[in-house]
């Protein structure tokens, strides 16, 4: 029996718009799903593997139902592939997640300083162009055919050398950064605006 709040959440994820075009509920012309449905919930790497290769193929509700099988206070999908994540990935970002509001609790609003005359590196470069592609990290390891935690590395750099820590950028706001700077425009922030 779902809580209140996940009632809620699963309500407002299935009121998205792009719901009824979900890829993990595709059907044929005689309305049989062409995915196995159980597929997402078939324990194994390769289902999972499988299951993640779907919601990564460019499902419209990817963001929305990522974010709502990370749960909110409480709870939290616990099985399953959601949003192209595992359950043991979706409790490694509960993790961070609660890292991030500690270190927000402990440092507030300080950003890094960011980098002068910032160009990006071949990774960065790299990465931002399988992000303009598909803005999510897990699909843009899988386009450069690189192990997660190294993107999320190159990224979390990026955005430190952009100025920002990587947990307060959004990927399509990190984009957007990199190419002002790419530009010439000089960085911006609260700190810079107000030294000037």
């Amino acid at each position: 029996m779902l809580s209140p709040d996940q009632n809620a959440a699963l309500s407002e994820l299935e009121a998205h718009p792009n719901w009824p075009l979900r890829l993990c509920a595709v059907t044929d012309e005689l309305g049989e799903f062409v995915i196995d449905p159980d597929l997402f919930y078939t324990p194994g790497a390769a289902n999972e593997r499988d299951a993640k290769k779907v919601c990564l193929s460019g499902c419209p509700v990817l963001a929305a139902c990522r974010a709502y099988a990370l749960g909110g206070s409480g709870w939290w999908e616990s099985d399953g592939v959601w949003g192209g994540m595992t359950a043991d990935e979706r409790r490694a970002e509960r993790r961070a997640q609660k890292k991030r509001r500690a270190r927000l609790a402990r440092q507030g609003d300080k950003r890094p300083q960011p980098t002068e005359n910032w160009e990006p590196s071949p990774a960065q470069a790299s990465l931002l162009q399988a992000l303009a592609e598909q803005p999510d990290l897990r699909a843009a390891a899988e386009t450069m055919k690189r192990p997660y935690p190294n993107v999320r590395w190159v990224y979390a750099q990026m955005c430190e050398q952009l100025g920002f820590h990587s947990d307060e950028l959004t990927v399509p706001a990190l984009l957007e950064e990199a190419a002002k700077r790419i530009s010439g425009e000089r960085p911006s922030g609260p700190e810079l605006e107000a030294a000037a």
